[in-house]
């Protein structure tokens, strides 16, 4: 079954928060008083919080009703769809400002990309298409919590990047990395949290340009909207990892 992406008009928060939560327990003390953590929950699951996305778009502090409709009846629609946290929905991760984008190349470059006769949709978006062409270099086995990759076209990876693989059975899920070891220019060897939810063969793209996660609404109200007519109106939404 096909899972729906929340749309790109919807992306325009004044912030968002992506964190891995989880357990970690101490089994106990030591005979200096202290206690070791120990992480009980396989490495953690993503939360979002999305807050304060802005429905009624304009200049100068105008509002734009027309956008403010389609903006509004949107949200609507996507609530529906995703019922009540049954039904799971592909979640961008708003990360522009530091994605590991290659140098010389425009921003937004791979997005809305127009038809063969130049072009777009109705709606005025087109097709997306990634610009970044990172590629795993090696196998990695299920839960590793490390890769080497093949970097072919890409900026300087630092380390608190992140990253996305669509897995055969899990689909999108999303990674942050913890520290690189540059192998060679075109080699890294890199760390990261979460744990990999499935094996990772040689070859497969790793999605550095739109970093997205499959995820479920944390609860039924989570995307409870309150409007006030003919005036701005802004929404915010949570979202957990789904299974």
């Amino acid at each position: 079954m096909m899972v729906r992406e929340f749309p790109r008009l919807l992306l325009r928060e004044k912030q968002h928060s992506w964190n891995l939560a989880g357990v970690a327990a101490a089994p106990g003390s030591t005979a200096d008083n202290t206690s070791v953590l120990t992480r009980s929950d396989g490495g953690g699951y993503w939360t979002c919080a999305v807050s304060d996305v802005q429905l009624s778009g304009g200049r100068a502090g105008a509002i734009d009703r027309q956008r403010q409709k389609n903006a509004t009846l949107l949200w609507r629609a996507i609530r529906q769809i995703s019922n009540g946290g049954a039904t799971p929905l592909i979640v961008p991760r708003n990360d522009a400002l530091f994605v590991p984008w290659p140098n010389g190349v425009s921003r937004g470059s791979g997005l809305n990309v127009s038809h063969e006769d130049e072009t777009l949709f109705g709606d005025g978006s087109g097709y997306y298409q990634a610009v970044i062409d990172i590629t795993a270099a090696e196998d990695a086995d299920l839960r590793a919590i490390s890769m080497v990759l093949d970097i072919n076209v890409a900026g300087e990876l630092v380390g608190g990047e992140a990253f996305s693989i669509q897995h055969p059975t899990m689909d999108w899920r999303m990674y942050e990395i913890a520290t690189v070891d540059m192998v060679s220019d075109t080699e890294a060897n890199v760390t990261f949290n979460p744990p990999l939810r499935e094996a990772v063969p040689a070859g497969t793209s790793i999605e550095f340009d739109r970093p997205r996660c499959k995820m479920r609404l944390a609860t039924p109200s989570s995307m409870d909207l309150k409007v006030a007519p003919w005036t701005f109106n802004n929404a915010s939404v949570n979202f957990v990892e789904s299974k």
